[in-house]
């Protein structure tokens, strides 16, 4: 059983509904999950905002934090992820913005930079800053299963 049928069978079993925000990612973690057979019983969408527009219209997340922060921020990451939570009304979400290379980083924010936000429906969000040091299609893959291995980490002890 590989980590995304783990993910769909553990909120099975918790009768729990799951959502993303994605960002870098653009929609890989959720076309992911979408492999899988019967993952609409827990997996209620996804939300792909490449863009600050749409991180701000569809996700609510404030032109101020975008701004002052950047869109590779734990700040973004958690309003995401909030968002998310909101939007598809589920028990949990997970969001991730980063830049994945080969171009696009500054000194602030180098290429491999990647932030996850993991909210909780009525607990606390977590967001998380790490670096991968791979090529584009590599930071990808391990942002994605950096997420989905962490939400398990997470439901698990939910």
């Amino acid at each position: 059983m590989n980590s995304f049928e783990k993910l769909i069978e553990l909120l099975r079993n918790r009768n729990a509904t799951f959502c993303t925000a994605e960002s870098c990612t653009g929609g890989n973690i959720s076309a992911n999950l979408t492999r899988i057979p019967g993952c609409s019983d827990v997996f209620k969408g996804a939300a792909v905002t490449y863009c600050n527009e749409a991180k701000h219209n569809l996700l609510g997340v404030s032109l101020q934090t975008l701004e002052t922060y950047t869109a590779v921020s734990l700040e973004t990451v958690t309003e995401m992820a909030e968002g998310a939570l909101k939007l598809f009304n589920t028990d949990f979400a997970a969001s991730v913005s980063g830049c994945a290379g080969p171009g696009g980083g500054t000194e602030d924010i180098p290429v491999g930079t990647i932030c996850f936000g993991f909210a909780t429906k009525g607990g606390k969000t977590i967001a998380k800053k790490l670096h991968f040091s791979g090529n584009r299609i590599d930071n990808i893959n391990a942002a994605t299963a950096y997420l989905i291995d962490t939400m398990i980490d997470i439901i698990s002890k939910a």
